[in-house]
């Protein structure tokens, strides 16, 4: 009877076990993040007031963007009855910007933004944030479009291979539960870096990238720095990096692969010759 007992207690504490509720879901900050937040996750661009370009990822309350002077950090919140959200960043101007390379390091003093934005629909999806952001010296109007690829799938494989951008070649290898990647300069900088890049949703186009370490470059020589990388509509791989107070924005396109060119030529000649003679007088 005892051993029975206990049978049934331990089958009660299983099923209890296995009935528990998920873990919230928090930002980097420790923060619990609301599933209306949530919501928000995806890949933006958008401008303040009308001008420029502003490229954004929002992921689990915490938002990443730069334009093309400075970068921003901070987190961001939904609120399900208004549609309004709050997103509170810190804005860093750029300490090293290479554009032919599309690499950008942010760092230094950070300016405080306060946005207020609503979310509505242009199409059948949440894709869009309009509203008014305010620094303490400048106010001005922001806008913010969904480009469509965050329910792109994801996969290691697809990201394996060879990836470029001027002055740089970044190396992927997929092993079985990981991509690990090394990133070299084709100039005398001596500028590299190396990580690994694992899935976080396979249906989603995110990866999750810890930089292993970045050395000998102009700034951001770091170690086991955090971020994000995705693939984007026009096939290039970005990177999102933050380590402490300084951010690393890169992209890069795939490198170009062998396409069997047809080298068959039709060498066939018409000998056919009409011998044909017209004898009538």
């Amino acid at each position: 009877m005892r051993s029975l007992f206990l049978g049934l207690m331990a089958t009660l504490l299983v099923g209890c076990i296995a009935e528990e509720a998920p873990k919230d879901i928090v930002n980097e900050q420790g923060e619990v993040v609301d599933d209306p937040t949530l919501l928000l996750n995806g890949l933006w661009d958008g401008q303040f007031d009308q001008a420029g370009t502003l490229r954004v990822l929002i992921y689990n309350g915490n938002v990443f963007a730069f334009d093309e002077a400075t970068g921003y950090y901070g987190t961001v919140d939904l609120d399900d009855k208004t549609k309004l959200a709050d997103i509170t960043l810190e804005g860093y101007d750029f300490i090293d910007a290479d554009t032919s390379a599309e690499q950008y390091v942010a760092g230094g003093l950070a300016e405080d933004y306060l946005l207020s934005g609503l979310l509505f629909s242009s199409s059948a999806e949440n894709d869009t944030l309009v509203g008014d952001y305010e620094t303490s010296t400048v106010g001005g109007s922001f806008s913010l479009t969904n480009d469509g690829t965050w329910e792109d799938n994801s996969a290691l494989n697809a990201i394996d291979g060879q990836w470029l951008s001027t002055g740089y070649e970044l190396y992927l290898t997929a092993l079985s539960d990981r991509v690990t990647f090394k990133g070299i300069s084709t100039d005398a900088s001596g500028c590299t870096f190396n990580g690994a890049i694992r899935l976080l949703d396979k249906n989603q186009t995110l990866y999750q990238v810890e930089m292993t370490e970045r050395k000998n470059c102009t700034e951001f020589n770091v170690v086991n720095a955090p971020g994000y990388a995705a693939v984007n509509v026009d096939g290039d791989l970005e990177f999102f990096i933050r380590k402490s107070d300084e951010l690393l924005f890169m992209s890069f396109t795939p490198a170009a692969t062998d396409t069997p060119t047809d080298t068959t030529t039709d060498t066939t000649t018409d000998t056919t010759t009409d011998t044909t003679t017209d004898t009538t007088i």
